[in-house]
């Protein structure tokens, strides 16, 4: 892609992501009677989801940690916990998933490992929670599903191809390998026949499958409002096929206006599934953007800042930080 091309790209990502705010900022004026709820969240609500977020980033960073150590690189708790908030946090910053990207340069340029053993690792990895979803997601909605609008056959339908599609790979990626001619040096079929590291993902991503209808639940909850378990697992299944389309960085006002919009099916006022999200989403950045720029510090900062030996220079630990500064320079 030429520069132009990125240029007018990033242009048309900011212009989108500051219409479909303008635009939900300005229905949210219009119809601030209907946003009263926001005054009686639950504390201890918040305080759980502020758990799950944290449990859910600990079992995403397993998925990404594990496979590392095929490669004798051994993440301590700081660094695989860091960088998978810190790539989050950026994903809401940057576009097509920047985060991500910069998380793997990152390790790219620490521990020398190549950019596409890391994209092989990766989709590896991410393959038993594509299995997850689509079976759950395409068993659930061809018999237990309560809601039979067109959307939701289009539901079935997605998860039926995303199942498919993930078999194939699972069973026949070095066939796909050879099909487009690609390096087999980088297969990911080593990780995908390591039994323990599938094992990992499995549990991780199972556990993140369960961890997503209970914000769901609590993220409504928060506002006063019940709702059933089966409705909100429909409705994280949803909200779990939409996160494949991100658009805008994060899925900013996407995610907001497609709760709303479903939540609609279950008998819930568009205004009040789109507050139930929006705290969802304001309880999700206070706690990724303190662990994430706490872990942008102390892993990316910190590192690229040079060391000073105090002791060696005669500082004392009683001179100000300024006057250390000056004698430095």
């Amino acid at each position: 892609m030429s520069s132009t091309k990125k240029t007018l790209y990033h242009v048309i990502i900011l212009l989108l992501s500051a219409s479909m705010l303008g635009g939900m900022g300005l229905y949210v004026y219009k119809n601030s009677s209907s946003f009263d709820r926001i005054q009686n969240i639950d504390i201890s609500v918040i305080l759980l989801l502020i758990g799950m977020h944290a449990c859910n980033y600990f079992l995403l960073g397993l998925t990404q940690t594990y496979p590392l150590q095929r490669h004798n690189i051994n993440l301590k708790f700081k660094e695989w916990y860091g960088l998978c908030t810190l790539a989050d946090l950026l994903n809401y910053i940057l576009p097509a998933s920047g985060g991500s990207a910069a998380r793997l340069l990152f390790i790219n340029k620490k521990y020398d490992l190549s950019k596409r053993e890391l994209v092989s690792m990766g989709l590896a990895m991410s393959m038993p929670g594509f299995i997850l979803l689509g079976v759950v997601g395409a068993v659930y909605c061809h018999f237990l599903l309560s809601k039979h609008a067109v959307i939701f056959t289009a539901l079935e339908t997605m998860f039926i191809i995303l199942t498919v599609v993930s078999l194939a790979f699972l069973f026949a990626s070095n066939f796909i390998m050879k099909i487009f001619k690609m390096d087999r040096k980088y297969s990911p079929n080593k990780y995908l026949t390591d039994k323990k590291l599938m094992t990992v993902s499995t549990l991780s991503w199972l556990g993140m499958m369960l961890l997503h209808p209970l914000k769901v639940y609590l993220s409504f909850k928060a506002i006063g409002i019940e709702i059933k378990a089966f409705d909100s697992f429909e409705i994280s299944l949803i909200l779990l096929a939409s996160s494949f389309f991100q658009v805008l960085p994060g899925n900013i006002g996407v995610k907001e206006m497609v709760t709303a919009y479903i939540a609609q099916q279950y008998g819930i006022q568009f205004e009040t599934a789109l507050l139930a999200s929006l705290v969802d989403r304001a309880i999700l950045m206070l706690f990724l953007f303190p662990m994430g720029a706490y872990s942008y510090w102390s892993l990316v900062m910190d590192a690229s800042l040079p060391k000073i030996n105090w002791p060696k220079m005669g500082a004392s630990s009683r001179i100000p930080l300024m006057k250390r500064l000056v004698k430095v320079r």
